[in-house]
């Protein structure tokens, strides 16, 4: 299948988009941070200029009034008041002066530089509001009508006042023309209470008209008549203004310049700046593109060949020209994948010889199992047969290889499937089947061993399974013959004992019938009771030895056991003079076994023992742990047993004992008993030359439920 091509460079994943975005923001962010800082500074010095600008016009502005008033009272100086045609004449000298006239107390014109019927009502009016108020020269009074006011040229009389109608037209245009260096500023000509004078502003600006209020700022800082500069609330929000109080009459200059008209400057090279900065990030973007490209275009082969090579394209190469880091990288990926190349060759080369050297071991051992008479069967897992030698597959059929355990023995015996077992608990397994051959039943013994993987995991079964019908058979036969000749020995010496009493019995009846003398009979009967009660044992012996157990096995402490049997014997009239002794080990074990059967075979013992003392030596009991089991020991120092008799001790009716005093079945019945519990029963020689007897038994080792003899 052919490989998907690589997405174009520009379509490429995370690493283009975070390289280009590396480089634009090592760009373009020390960019703007610089105009971000450059905007703020300008702004800064702006505002201090624009401030520094204000104040200075205010102070201009307040010269100039001076300057204005200074001229027009010097002008008045030598005019005489009261002279109709000097105060024409003074009008027509000076521009600025429109009216001069003089009221009288009552307020009626006096003299004037005109009729009095063409004099201007307000300008009577506000030259009849200064009559007798403490002003000082130059004090006006009244709202004024357009660029003109009304003052009071001298200080005012207890008999009138003389006041000038003054224009302010070309002070005016004076104002405007230097209030238009500050853009949508306004200057107005305040009094003392904040109250419009005279005005200059552009057109169209909003601004205050003459006789209003300024906003309560303004009238705070004319109120005062000291320099101020500063920052308002105006009516056109936040605004730089500056106060500056004239020298010749309680008036000022207030000019403010809005925030907002103050920045336009400002915007307008924020703009060009920010012009410039995008001409600089589309730049820099083209740069980043550019450098991208070449950076990213060559990873990109190198993804795909990686791509090829994992796909078991060993070898490929890549086109290399340059000496720059991306070269570098080409290069070092070049010489990998030559490396790879010829590292997956010699590998393949010797998976190929390990693939012939396995092939050859398991034909091998296929031909080492198909040798074998035993029915090999290696399982899975999953109960499934995947492996199988040629005896196995003659037995069980030639289809077995993926059939299931319970297809392959399920419908011979009918038995459970020891692999589950096995896969269950782990431990080997073993049982006997009886399969249906064509020649008849046949018995199987199948062992059945786990197949450990890693760290322990059960990966499958092997199962070995061996007719054992004719070795059962030659068993059988052993057996039987065993058997017979155990019947046979114990029929020869059930004779030989039986013999000899009734022997006694025959003789001394035999002499009664010749001689029926009373006092012979009365002689004769306790030898007649002594044989009758011999043979009676024998037989009660034979009796129990034939006789299956149906003690319950139970655990049971072997301290306990010992020290019953040591106090039964303690009372024994064979004990006299004999120390009988119980020494135990305290890490003893608790045993599974049958209490009565095994106190039998310690009185047993414990009875030959004393037999053999002949009423003086010590007789000890012991105990020690023997693995997971005990160690019982009887030991005494008596003669012991000669080694010429120590293997036929466990022989039934054999004994070492005199004629007459055992029936040579107390040993033999202890060996049978200890083997039905799992143990066995050892013969040593003692420690004090006597005889020692171990019974060895197991902590759990017995059948579980009855005892039966072998």
């Amino acid at each position: 299948m052919t490989p998907p091509s690589p997405a174009p460079w520009w379509r490429s994943r995370s690493f283009n988009r975070r390289v280009l975005a590396a480089l634009l923001v090592t760009s373009v962010l020390p960019m703007l941070l610089a105009v971000g800082v450059l905007h703020n500074r300008g702004r800064q010095l702006v505002e201090e200029l624009l401030g520094e600008n204000v104040r200075k016009t205010a102070r201009a502005h307040a010269v100039d009034l001076d300057a204005f008033l200074d001229h027009t009272r010097d002008d008045l100086r030598g005019v005489d008041l009261t002279d109709p045609a000097a105060l024409t004449a003074a009008v027509d000298a000076d521009p600025s002066l429109i009216a001069l006239m003089q009221l009288d107390g009552q307020g009626a014109v006096r003299a004037a530089s005109q009729r009095p019927d063409t004099l201007a009502p307000w300008a009577v009016g506000s030259c009849q509001a200064l009559l007798g108020r403490p002003m000082q020269p130059m004090t006006h009074a009244g709202e004024g009508h357009a660029h003109e006011v009304v003052v009071a040229v001298g200080a005012p009389a207890a008999d009138g006042v003389t006041c000038a109608q003054v224009s302010f037209t070309l002070h005016q245009d004076l104002l405007s023309e230097r209030t238009r260096s500050l853009v949508g500023g306004t200057a107005y000509i305040v009094d003392r209470d904040g109250r419009v004078v005279c005005h200059a502003f552009e057109e169209d600006e909003p601004h205050v008209d003459r006789g209003a209020l300024l906003h309560e700022a303004a009238r705070a800082v004319a109120a005062e008549g000291a320099p101020w500069t500063g920052v308002v609330e105006g009516a056109q929000g936040r605004a730089f203004a500056a106060f500056a109080p004239a020298r010749t009459l309680p008036w000022g200059v207030w000019v403010e310049v809005p925030a907002s008209r103050a920045a336009e400057p400002l915007s307008a090279w924020l703009r060009q700046v920010l012009a410039l900065a995008g001409l600089l990030l589309v730049g820099a973007g083209g740069l980043a593109v550019v450098l991208v490209r070449r950076l990213v275009a060559p990873l990109g082969e190198i993804a795909a060949a990686a791509r090829h090579i994992a796909q078991g394209r060993y070898g490929e190469t890549l086109p290399v020209s340059g000496d720059d880091e991306v070269a570098d990288l080409a290069r070092e990926f070049n010489h990998m994948s030559e490396a790879l190349a010829e590292s997956y060759a010699r590998l393949d080369e010797r998976v190929a010889a390990r693939t012939r050297a396995l092939q050859a071991a398991r034909e091998f051992s296929d031909l080492l199992l198909d040798t074998m008479q035993e029915r090999i069967l290696v399982i899975d897992a999953d109960q499934r047969v995947v492996r199988a030698n040629r005896a196995a597959l003659e037995t069980y059929g030639p289809d077995i290889v993926g059939c299931g355990c319970t297809e392959v023995h399920g419908d011979h015996s009918g038995a459970p499937c020891l692999t589950r077992r096995v896969l269950t608990t782990g431990t080997p397994q073993r049982a006997e089947r009886v399969f249906d051959d064509p020649d008849g039943p046949r018995i199987h013994e199948v062992e059945s061993y786990p197949i450990r993987g890693e760290a322990g995991r059960i990966d499958g079964v092997v199962e070995l399974a061996r007719d054992v019908t004719d070795l059962k058979a030659v068993q059988a036969r052993l057996l039987h013959q065993e058997k017979m000749a155990a019947l046979g020995t114990l029929a020869a010496g059930l004779a030989h004992e039986i013999g000899n009493p009734l022997a006694s019995l025959s003789s001394e009846l035999e002499m009664l019938e010749h001689d029926p003398d009373p006092a012979e009979l009365q002689a004769s009967l306790p030898v007649l009771r002594d044989q009758i009660r011999r043979m009676s044992g024998l037989l009660r012996e034979l009796v129990e030895l034939g006789r299956p157990s149906t003690d319950e096995l139970r655990e049971h402490d072997p301290v306990e056991l010992l020290h019953d049997a040591a106090r039964l014997l303690r009372h024994d009239p064979r004990a006299r003079g004999v120390t009988v002794e119980v020494t135990v080990d305290p890490g003893l074990t608790r045993l599974c076994t049958s209490r009565d059967r095994l106190l039998q075979v310690l009185l047993n013992l414990g009875l030959n023992a004393l037999d053999a003392l002949g009423g003086q030596g010590r007789l000890r009991f012991s105990a020690t742990p023997e693995g997971a089991g005990a160690r019982l020991r009887v030991e005494d120092d008596g003669p012991g047993v000669p080694p010429e008799q120590a293997g036929r001790v466990f022989e039934p009716f054999f004994t070492t004992k005199p004629p007459g005093q055992g029936t040579g079945l107390g040993l033999f019945v202890s060996e049978r008993i200890v083997t039905t519990l799992g143990g066995r029963i050892e013969l040593r020689d003692g420690e004090g030359g006597g005889a020692r007897f171990d019974v060895v038994l197991p902590r759990c080792g017995c059948p579980p439920t009855e005892i039966a003899d072998a």
